[in-house]
């Protein structure tokens, strides 16, 4: 965590350091201000797409904990872990038989048993 704070930081203070001119050369004179609108656009389409603001996106980041301040506005917590990941499903092993086929975890080794269908675990991306 210290090291985003420290990330975040050295971007602001590098940020403002020095303005290239027109003629492109650094110029330290007054910067020129954006637009007003065009950050309540980001601020607009940021909420719009991951219902969090752009602050929330940047405490988020520097906590590593999912923050959102509509959420907040609701009654829940502003800041809460990620949600853990789902288990992935299991093997299966499907044989068919008289009527339907039959499915298990684990191989059945009888002796007329068919093999019609095996669907083997997801393996993690990580």
């Amino acid at each position: 965590m210290i090291g985003r704070v420290a990330t975040l930081l050295g971007i602001l203070a590098v940020g403002g350091c020095a303005w290239i001119g027109e003629k492109g050369s650094l110029n330290p004179g007054p910067r020129p201000l954006p637009n007003t609108y065009t950050f309540m656009q980001i601020e607009a389409l940021s909420l719009i797409n991951t219902h969090k603001t752009v602050g929330d996106h940047i405490v988020g980041w520097i906590t590593g904990k999912d923050c959102s301040s509509p959420r907040a506005e609701r009654g829940d917590a502003y800041c809460m872990e990620w949600p853990d990941r789902p288990t992935p499903p299991p093997q299966v092993y499907c044989y068919s038989t008289l009527a339907r086929p039959t499915c298990y975890s684990q191989p059945y080794n009888e002796g007329n048993d068919r093999l019609i269908g095996f669907v083997p675990a997801s393996t993690p991306i990580r």
